[in-house]
């Protein structure tokens, strides 16, 4: 199915960009090269927004009512995977707000 990536991968891809960011801080301030930090949040939020697309994809293909049991159960999994991936899109979007609005090199 197409929505392993949505399902499984985005959540991965929020840790991911948590950890990465976080552990860039110190070299970005030490080399005052912050845009790395705003590149790395850039990254895996496009990344895991282009996730959202092949779940968002089956969810709306499978919405009609009138396909069974399977039809059912692939639509309450797109559904799943969607939220998912939304969901972690919007915590990426916050992770990376403060980045926006304070100074992460403060001496």
């Amino acid at each position: 199915m197409n929505i392993w990536f949505a399902l499984l991968a985005a959540p991965a891809l929020a840790l991911a960009d948590q950890v990465i960011a976080y552990a860039a801080v110190g070299w970005a301030c030490s080399h005052e090269r912050i845009a790395a930090v705003h590149a790395i949040h850039g990254f895996f939020l496009v990344a895991t927004a282009l996730g959202v697309v092949p779940a968002w994809n089956l969810w709306s293909a499978t919405r009609s009512g009138s396909g069974g049991e399977t039809l059912a159960r692939r639509h309450f999994l797109a559904g799943i995977a969607v939220a998912a991936a939304a969901l972690s899109v919007l915590v990426i979007a916050a992770m990376w707000m403060p980045t926006w609005v304070i100074a992460p090199c403060i001496n």
